[in-house]
């Protein structure tokens, strides 16, 4: 039998069965999803934060050592909710939201809990080697970065945390703007769903982490909401201060972006499907 977290109290017999209940559902699924205000933490994995050095060459970015650079959301990583972020999905957030959001701990906006104040985050969209942010995985990824001013931190136990090269990982608050629905399916009735599968399913960065990924939603804009934060554990597996480190093998494949757009967990016999 075969589950669904959209559908918890119900099994399906078979994938087939399970796609004609997605056919009708996705709409509203989509239309829930974009209601929601979401924290990245709340998704499951995460990442160490790595402190950015002036040996690291990223296009289009000079490293200054007094600044820290956050990563807070990064694309081709599919999560425990069944989506994937693609390039693109921060360049609009980024231009209405400028000098509009927090950096905090645990998603908590208050005074305490503020790190950097809003008109001290400089929010960019940068094209970073997943190496640079610790992964295994082959290529590129598209990473919303907080650059913020270390004598700007007024929170002394996350500075503290920041220098000290401890654990600590990144999240962002955020809504879904624009989304598509992906379904690996032969049916005549889902022709855009299997289009949408085709042009997406080779570019998902943890792809062999999984036997099989039956459907996902394609995140082509989100907003981030008013801050991001600083926590103990967050969704994106590659999130966090970049770090120096030589590429490895994965499963990242460099393909030609499709013009109409952009978790790590253990394998399984149907892609979050238990």
């Amino acid at each position: 039998m075969i589950k669904s977290r959209y559908f918890p109290k119900k099994e399906f017999a078979t994938k087939e069965e399970l796609f004609a209940k997605m056919r009708k559902s996705y709409t509203d699924l989509i239309a829930f999803k974009k209601a929601e205000i979401q924290k990245s933490c709340d998704k499951g994995l995460s990442v160490t934060c790595h402190i950015l050095k002036e040996s690291d060459s990223i296009k289009a970015l000079k490293i200054d050592p007094a600044y820290y650079y956050i990563a807070v959301n990064t694309t081709w990583i599919l999560d425990s909710h069944e989506d994937l972020h693609v390039d693109g999905i921060w360049n609009k957030s980024v231009k209405e939201q400028q000098g509009q959001n927090y950096l905090v701990a645990d998603h908590e906006l208050t005074i305490e809990d503020t790190i950097v104040r809003k008109e001290y985050v400089e929010m960019m969209v940068l094209s970073i080697p997943f190496a640079l942010l610790g992964k295994a995985y082959v290529g590129d990824t598209e990473a919303l970065i907080y650059k913020v001013a270390k004598d700007k931190v007024i929170h002394e136990k996350a500075k503290e945390w920041l220098d000290s090269g401890d654990d600590i990982e990144a999240s962002v608050r955020m809504q879904y703007v624009t989304i598509l629905f992906a379904m690996d399916s032969n049916d005549p009735e889902d022709v855009t769903l299997k289009k949408n599968y085709d042009n997406y399913i080779g570019k998902i960065a943890n792809k062999d982490d999984f036997e099989y990924i039956p459907y996902f939603f394609i995140i082509q804009e989100a907003k981030n909401v008013r801050e991001s934060s600083l926590v103990i554990a967050g969704s994106n597996p590659v999130t966090g201060n970049i770090k120096d480190n030589e590429p490895s093998k994965g499963t990242h494949k460099q393909e030609q972006q499709d013009p109409s757009g952009d978790s790590h967990v253990k394998k399984s016999n149907i892609h979050h499907l238990i």
